[in-house]
């Protein structure tokens, strides 16, 4: 009987030392000094600043019978057909060129022309002279862009038609409303 106190007594010795060595094994890997992280200096994380890009829109003057240019810069935008519809939109301290609530759907290039295919309220046109102001402001305006001569508009996927006239052809810049 006392083979069999001691076998345990060993084993149960055994078991406890080796749960002391791995309990303290373990302990030392966190106290290493390469292992507990350092505090970070306090520093503001600076974001790249988003690139700028210098565009030219057409917008209406104060008397709204001609159009003048209007550079601004915009955070380069991944579309920027998008991008000058949109600020075209936003006239700031010039009269407004596009009718109120003026959408572009979606735009097909095709060579040097372009089709923009606007909601129902470019429809909206007030009068001889606000047609050629929002018609000339768009051409004009996308016509800055290097790849594109010609802007075909639509208005719901068909031929934008008003009391004035009929656009189905794709119109070239025309810079005879333009006041300098």
């Amino acid at each position: 009987m006392r083979k069999i106190t001691v076998s345990r007594i060993v084993l149960v010795f055994v078991l406890i030392l080796s749960l002391l060595l791995t309990g303290c094994a373990a302990g030392d890997k966190g106290n290493k000094a390469q292992d507990t992280p350092k505090p970070q200096a306090q520093t503001e994380v600076q974001t790249p600043a988003k690139e700028k890009v210098k565009v030219t829109l057409y917008f209406a003057n104060k008397e709204a019978d001609a159009l003048v240019p209007v550079q601004r810069e915009i955070d380069k935008p991944k579309d920027m057909v998008m991008a000058l519809i949109n600020e075209l939109n936003n006239p700031g301290d010039y009269a407004p060129v596009l009718p109120k609530g003026t959408k572009l759907l979606y735009y097909e290039k095709s060579g040097d022309t372009i089709t923009l295919n606007f909601n129902q309220a470019f429809a909206n046109l007030q009068g001889t002279t606000g047609e050629l102001i929002a018609i000339n402001s768009v051409v004009d305006t996308i016509t800055e862009l290097p790849e594109f001569k010609k802007v075909k508009i639509l208005v719901e996927g068909k031929t934008l038609t008003t009391g004035h006239a009929v656009y189905d052809q794709p119109l070239t810049r025309d810079e005879s409303m333009i006041k300098k």
